[in-house]
């Protein structure tokens, strides 16, 4: 077995009992939410899920480096850098919205090279690693996966496109830019978070904009999306998880839906 591939196989697993882990406080009366200095939310359930993905990752692959949203970068040794979300959608989560997910995403060599992202209110699981596909998996019979492929949609009026936050764009002077390409989509709808991209990677919409994104936002995305035929980039149109935005598309759309976001 390639080590990639045995990375992969242990984040699938992590991922999986870090994401059921945090069920145990969705919908919960007694779910406490506290504010971070950046005035976005968090609760128990996010701080000891990283806990878990951190413990699993210092028995598994002590030598890797780690940065996870919560608690910050643990710098490693070798070329392998592991990126961290424990709930992805953390506003979803504390309204009772099952689209949110556990996200592990990994680096090497400053490459995004491997990704997953378990949704463990819908008991799902995607995966990817360079070169070996994109693959979706109930958690429970992960053994049997299946292989997941973009859309070929290929018109813009025939595309189904979605933001994670409309209010975002405005904010960064994006609004304009958004509507427009909207306007002249088929269908445009608010899906949250990494749910949007997923649904990019399993072909049921074609286009997922996100205008503020941190690495580890970003990191299993670049290679699902990849893996499953589309292509990731930020919104300047570079191929990278660190860019600090995120559109996901089928491919055959992104260079024009890129072309709205062009100053």
């Amino acid at each position: 077995m390639s080590e990639l591939k045995e990375r992969l196989e242990f984040a699938v697993t992590a991922a999986i009992e870090a994401g059921q882990h945090t069920m145990r406080y969705f919908r919960s009366s007694g779910l406490v939410v506290d504010t971070k200095s950046d005035q976005s939310p968090v609760t128990r359930a996010d701080k000891e899920a990283e806990e878990m993905l951190r413990t699993f990752l210092a028995k598994q692959c002590p030598q890797d480096g780690v940065v996870g949203e919560e608690f910050g970068t643990q710098h490693g040794a070798n070329g392998y850098k592991w990126f961290l979300d424990p709930i992805d959608g953390t506003k979803s989560f504390i309204r009772g919205i099952p689209l949110f997910g556990t996200m592990m995403g990994l680096e090497c060599d400053g490459e995004a090279v491997a990704g997953v992202i378990v949704f463990p209110a819908l008991d799902e699981v995607i995966f990817a690693a360079h070169d070996l596909g994109a693959w979706w998996a109930r958690p429970t019979n992960r053994d049997n996966p299946k292989q997941i492929f973009v859309s070929d949609v290929s018109r813009l009026s025939d595309a189904y496109v979605s933001v994670t936050s409309a209010r975002s764009f405005w904010r960064r002077g994006k609004g304009v830019a958004i509507r427009r390409l909207s306007e002249q989509a088929d269908v445009s709808r608010g899906l949250p978070d990494c749910y949007g991209h997923y649904l990019v990677a399993t072909g049921r919409i074609e286009i997922m904009i996100d205008t503020v994104m941190n690495a580890w936002d970003n990191a299993p995305l670049q290679s699902i999306i990849q893996e499953a035929g589309g292509q990731f980039t930020d919104l300047q149109g570079n191929a990278t998880i660190h860019g600090g935005s995120a559109i996901s598309t089928n491919g055959l759309l992104h260079d024009q839906a890129l072309e709205f976001f062009k100053d």
